[in-house]
């Protein structure tokens, strides 16, 4: 049998999660966020692969995943949870590498910058920001949608689902 390295397997991961939150390597909803989505991720591995997380191809992990949570999670969720789970791995193993050197590798979010005030920052009496933040507080719509239209059906079918849709999207038919 194949003696496992402890130090390298998937609860060690989780122990680790557990630590960097504990010492405040990392917030402890950080950390919870990473661990609870490399839960879900890594618990596709059967024991000999969870026993060390340094031999498994990651991305071949994570696609695994995909093919079976696809439907069954939101693919904005699926992608933030493959997202956790690869800092997660990475900054575990990198930790091993050096634990006196290490710091997490999470990204930092950017402050949102106040509108200047002050004379010397405004231009013609407006905030030197001003676009910015109009561009920011307007609001905007964008709709997606996918349309399936059967092999069996006919070009005329297919040409009246079109004209309905121009029609309603742009008040006209016209214009075969």
């Amino acid at each position: 049998m194949q003696k496992r390295n402890i130090q390298l397997s998937r609860e060690s991961l989780f122990d680790f999660l557990g630590f960097v939150a504990e010492k405040g390597l990392l917030k402890k909803s950080t950390a919870a966020a990473h661990r609870d989505a490399s839960r879900i991720v890594l618990r596709i591995l059967d024991d000999d692969e969870a026993a060390d997380l340094s031999k498994v191809d990651l991305e071949d992990v994570i696609l695994r995943h995909r093919n079976l949570a696809t439907g069954k999670i939101m693919p904005r969720t699926l992608a933030a949870y493959e997202s956790r789970t690869r800092i997660a791995v990475r900054d575990f193993l990198e930790y091993l590498k050096n634990p006196s050197e290490w710091k997490p590798s999470t990204q930092r979010r950017a402050r949102k910058v106040g509108v200047a005030t002050t004379p010397s920052a405004t231009k013609a009496g407006k905030p030197k920001d001003l676009a910015a933040s109009e561009a920011i507080s307007q609001p905007s719509v964008h709709v997606d949608f996918q349309i399936h239209i059967s092999p069996e059906a006919s070009l005329e079918q297919i040409d009246q689902i079109f004209a309905s849709m121009r029609h309603h999207l742009f008040g006209s038919t016209t214009g075969k």
